[in-house]
């Protein structure tokens, strides 16, 4: 039983691997960030909340009042992870006034 403790995390975590390998942003992660963001956090500067954009790599990744919305590599570091994670309806993103939150799917 003991070795089963020991080899079911790696098999979690080959899980995930493979599952993050397969994730391609043009298909899988721009259409959400378009659908449910970038009414808020894209081009259109007089609709941008919080000064952030993500439409553009370095704004994104941009530390602000510091916070980073995105930390490539550290996902619990990156304020956009905690925020659309979040259960809080004065945290969470996309705010429920917004509209439709993301779905697992469109989290994951």
């Amino acid at each position: 039983m003991l070795q089963v403790a020991r080899i079911l995390p790696l098999f979690a975590f080959a899980a995930f691997s493979l599952r993050a390998a397969s994730l391609d942003f043009v298909r899988d992660v721009q259409p959400v960030l378009s659908e449910k963001c970038y009414h808020c956090h894209g081009p259109d500067e007089a609709a941008r909340k919080a000064k952030l954009r993500l439409d553009v790599r370095d704004e994104a990744l941009k530390e602000r009042e510091g916070v980073r919305a995105i930390v490539p590599g550290k996902l619990e570091e990156s304020d956009l992870w905690v925020r659309i994670n979040s259960k809080d309806s004065d945290e969470v993103m996309p705010p429920p006034k917004e509209g439709e939150p993301l779905t697992v799917r469109e989290i994951d």
